[in-house]
């Protein structure tokens, strides 16, 4: 008998409880807010732990110059440590010195990557066609190089 009468609140709609529409719309402002609350409570957290972490890991005296994949999960690095530079085998459990490389071995390839993670967005996002800012996106246009 109480399966008959779930069937008949299942089938009649007019017999489910509900509230009526200030009280639903009071319920999704509740919860609307209380989302935007966890997604800021979110951001902020992050910003602080990754804030902490970045001044734990600054240094002065080590740094990643370079990294090479050569399999999966295995590495060569360059490292910089004092002002000498190291070659680094990485592995999953292990890190073995290759060599050592004499003062004039070791070329930088470039300014490395820093910065915040903004500053990365905005390098990407930029219009493909922006002539002015992209140095690639600048091809022959018949400038100055005798072509009308």
């Amino acid at each position: 008998m109480s399966e008959l009468r779930i069937l008949l609140t299942l089938a009649d709609p007019a017999t489910a409880p509900s509230g009526n529409a200030a009280t639903n719309i009071a319920r999704f402002l509740t919860l609307l807010v209380i989302f935007i609350l966890v997604l800021g409570v979110t951001f902020y957290t992050t910003k602080f732990i990754a804030r902490t972490q970045q001044g734990r890991v600054n240094s002065t005296n080590m740094e990643i110059m370079e990294t090479m994949p050569v399999a999966n999960g295995k590495y060569l690095q360059i490292v910089r440590i004092g002002g000498k530079y190291v070659v680094l085998a990485i592995a999953k459990d292990s890190i073995t010195k290759v060599t050592e490389l004499a003062e004039g071995e070791y070329v930088p390839s470039g300014k490395p990557q820093t910065g915040s993670f903004g500053d990365l967005i905005k390098k990407f996002a930029k219009p493909a066609g922006d002539a002015d800012t992209d140095p690639a996106a600048k091809t022959d246009k018949g400038e100055g190089n005798g072509h009308q």
